[in-house]
């Protein structure tokens, strides 16, 4: 996706006082989960929290006919017969962008409780030169439960966004980032589908974390040595005028 020009302050401005998520999941083409919300923009705490849009309350299951998978080829199966889409709607502007890679670019068992963790990830353009340069808007679905029935329940749906130093970004910082990918929309941005390529940007991105890490490694390590060796400077100097004055 080719990065949008409009500032970063500028794009969180255009919002209104609401977004709205229109979400549906389905499994080998049945529709096995539906929901839209709504979330306010617009205060004080939603733009100082960390951006986090939950379709489920904690106690709120949704049952499906979906065996859990026992083995990590279960796993790979499981995400080639799921898909999901995510389309987020800012009524004020009339716009929608899709904020969902189609299919999982990753599926996971909890070795402990066996619950199963589906991740949909797109990664967008963000503040050139910063950690959110580039962001994974990342949704997770958590599916468990329902052992009596032999099948799974979808327990948890939500969508945060993380920038390349692994830090959730708040409601004003994911603001301005959503700003750009409407505006990519407007602009006839393709929307990513398919495991290969979103699977392929999401692995860009890891990649790009990890040379992040890297770099910060060194700075911080030939800082630390250049802090010894100043601080065995001060030493040697001030060794040596004790001497001397001796």
């Amino acid at each position: 996706m080719e990065p949008y020009s409009e500032p970063a302050s500028a794009a969180s401005e255009i919002f209104a006082e609401e977004l709205i998520s229109a979400v549906d999941i389905y499994h080998r083409g049945e529709l096995i989960f539906s929901r839209a919300v709504e979330t306010e923009t617009g205060t004080g705490w939603f733009r100082c929290s960390p951006f986090r849009v939950d379709l489920l309350d904690p106690k709120d299951t949704c049952p499906t006919r979906i065996p859990r998978p026992e083995t990590e080829s279960g796993c790979r199966e499981l995400g080639e017969e799921l898909t999901l889409s995510w389309v987020l709607v800012d009524p004020a502007g009339r716009r929608a962008v899709n904020l969902s890679s189609h299919r999982p670019v990753s599926v996971q068992k909890h070795w402990l409780s066996g619950d199963v963790h589906a991740r949909f990830a797109v990664v967008l353009a963000g503040e050139k030169g910063a950690a959110s340069e580039s962001v994974q808007c990342g949704i997770v679905v958590t599916c468990g439960g329902g052992v009596e029935e032999g099948a799974m329940h979808v327990r948890e749906v939500s969508l945060q966004m993380e920038n390349l130093d692994g830090m959730y970004m708040s409601g004003k910082e994911s603001l301005g980032v959503l700003g750009r990918a409407f505006g990519g929309a407007r602009k006839g941005m393709k929307r990513e589908r398919g495991r290969e390529e979103g699977g392929r940007r999401y692995e860009e991105f890891l990649a790009m974390k990890r040379r992040r890490r890297e770099r910060k490694l060194r700075a911080e390590g030939a800082m630390d040595t250049l802090c010894m060796a100043s601080a065995v400077f001060v030493f040697a100097s001030l060794a040596f005028l004790f001497l001397w004055g001796r």
